[in-house]
């Protein structure tokens, strides 16, 4: 019977030490907006990234920095990181610009993707994003993965 109530308040002990912890949010959702080329070497490319960041939850998410990746085509294109600091309002987005590097190889995997399109629309290049954002209140952070395409202009003279 004493095990009982000592296992009993354990339990007890333990749902209310769960409840304390800050709660998770819900996935954002993190877009692609904008991509400028900052300056280029022949064995990297400097690029400025503009993320458009959707928090659907009903608590303001507070981005303390972060990082991501960034395939085309389903090709390893770049990837940044950033200590850029901003809050998203309840059910609001915001944009943030990173930085990105590309090396040579990227930039030649990108060429290919490129010059395997055809078609009359002029096709279009999927993209991936993934990765984490630091937020404050929550110690996983929160990771996002999203997908989309960048629509290729239709080729003169086709």
């Amino acid at each position: 019977m004493a095990f009982r109530t000592i296992g009993v308040a354990i339990l007890a002990l333990m749902i209310a030490a769960c409840a304390g912890l800050p709660r998770s949010h819900e996935a954002v959702r993190v877009t692609v907006s904008d991509i400028r080329v900052l300056e280029s070497t022949l064995l990297e490319q400097l690029y400025e990234v503009t993320l458009r960041i959707q928090n659907r939850d009903d608590q303001e998410i507070s981005i303390r920095g972060g990082s991501f990746d960034l395939e085309i085509d389903g090709k390893d294109f770049g990837s940044g990181v950033t200590d850029a600091q901003v809050t998203v309002a309840p059910y609001s987005d915001a944009k943030i610009d990173v930085r990105m590097v590309s090396t040579l190889f990227g930039m030649l995997r990108l060429i290919q993707s490129l010059q395997d399109q055809t078609g009359e629309s002029g096709g279009a290049l999927a993209y991936e994003i993934s990765g984490r954002f630091s937020v404050e209140g929550n110690l996983g952070g929160v990771g996002f993965r999203e997908t989309g395409e960048i629509s290729l202009p239709k080729r003169s003279g086709d």
